[in-house]
């Protein structure tokens, strides 16, 4: 499970969604049902290429946009992270496993911000088998977000 509160809850939610499916799709999450989560959270398309797979941002949260000081809408994830190596293949792992992966992130001293985050990438597909969009939420850990010992061994990525 993930830790702050807010991600645990949207995990939930996207349990629920998923049924007994072994994937949603981005149908299955209207706008109006995303609200307790809608600034922190983000639409990512799975680009797959004959070399490669990116990952670009198709919609993102007013919050997620002030974390980098700036809108992310259009990039990919390699280009807004610095630290490539380390967050990508939390990506990758996501399409993979066709299942939530979640971590903790030490935002980019070159971000709005500076503090530790916690990330959920919830995988989605259209046609309920290939994974095709990821919807990422992304919530700063405060004080009170002191994860349970389960919840440490989330990776901290760049």
């Amino acid at each position: 499970m993930s830790c702050p509160e807010e991600l645990q809850s949207l995990e939930a939610f996207w349990q629920m969604k998923r049924g007994n499916r072994d994937l949603p799709g981005r149908c299955d999450f209207p706008p109006h049902e995303l609200r307790p989560w809608l600034g922190n959270i983000g639409i990512v398309a799975v680009e797959r290429g004959e070399d490669e797979t990116r990952f670009r941002v198709v919609l993102s949260g007013t919050q997620l946009d002030s974390y980098r000081g700036h809108g992310i809408t259009g990039q990919y994830i390699d280009e807004i992270c610095r630290n490539i190596a380390s967050t990508t293949p939390y990506y990758h792992d996501c399409v993979a496993r066709r299942e939530p992966v979640s971590f903790l992130h030490d935002n980019s001293p070159n971000s709005a911000i500076y503090t530790r985050m916690g990330k959920l990438l919830l995988p989605l597909s259209e046609n309920g088998i290939t994974v095709d969009r990821i919807l990422v939420a992304i919530y700063p850990l405060s004080a009170n977000d002191a994860c349970s010992p389960a919840e440490q061994t989330f990776a901290i990525a760049g």
